[in-house]
């Protein structure tokens, strides 16, 4: 699979460490699509007049994850949810 809607399907947030390090790496996990860091997603956020993004798809042990790339503090740039509890 391939393309955007690929991307949009799969592509995830580059862990906390490497998101102001890295635009996009490619997602090994999937074997598809990308991870996307810090740059890309502020600037869809930015372009779009939006305070977030909120995306599924991810496997969540708490069931859900906030992205602050800015820090602990910050309002998170991405917002993962993931609702299979039993999964």
């Amino acid at each position: 699979m391939e393309g955007i809607l690929c991307d949009l399907m799969w592509a995830d947030p580059i862990e906390e460490k490497d998101a102001k390090n890295f635009d996009f790496i490619e997602n090994q996990e999937r074997d598809c699509s990308y991870y996307f860091g810090r740059k890309p997603a502020k600037k869809l956020i930015d372009e779009n007049n939006l305070m977030t993004i909120v995306r599924a798809h991810q496997v969540q042990i708490e069931g859900y994850k906030m992205h602050r790339w800015d820090g602990p503090t910050s309002f998170p740039y991405v917002i993962t949810i993931f609702s299979a509890p039993n999964y």
